[in-house]
C-alpha cells in the first residue's frame, strides 16, 4: 500500500471533494484544499484500517462533515480492490453520527 494516493471522497452531510496522501510504512500524511491529515494504517491481506487526525489550516475553509475550523479524528476500514485501487468507508470519531466513503487511487 506505499506510495501516493488521490482521494476522492464523499460525506452523509453531502459534501464532496478530494485529496491526496502518501502511505508508508505505516503512517499516513496528506492533505486537501484546507485540511492537512497525519495518521497511521495497517494492512492486513486485502483489508486496512487507518486513523487519521485532520486538522484546518486555512481559516474558514468548511470541512466534508460542514464543520469549521475544527480538528477530528477518522476512523476508517477499507480493502484494497487491486495493487492501484481501494475503497474505505469510516466516520469521524467526534462525529459517530456522520459517515465518509473514499475511493483511492494509487498515483505512484
Amino acid at each position: 500500500m506505499d506510495g501516493l494516493w488521490t482521494a476522492e471522497f464523499g460525506s452523509s452531510a453531502g459534501m464532496f471533494g478530494g485529496g491526496v496522501a502518501v502511505f508508508q510504512d505505516g503512517k499516513i500524511m496528506g492533505g486537501d484544499g484546507g485540511y492537512f491529515y497525519l495518521g497511521n494504517f495497517t494492512l492486513t491481506g486485502n483489508a486496512f484500517k487507518a486513523t487519521i487526525r485532520v486538522a484546518p489550516f486555512i481559516e474558514g475553509y468548511e470541512s466534508a462533515f460542514r464543520t469549521i475550523g475544527k480538528n477530528f479524528t477518522l476512523e476508517l476500514s477499507g480493502s484494497m480492490l487491486d495493487e492501484g485501487n481501494a475503497i474505505a468507508q469510516g466516520h469521524p470519531r467526534e462525529m459517530p453520527n456522520l459517515s465518509l466513503g473514499l475511493k483511492l487511487t494509487k498515483r505512484a
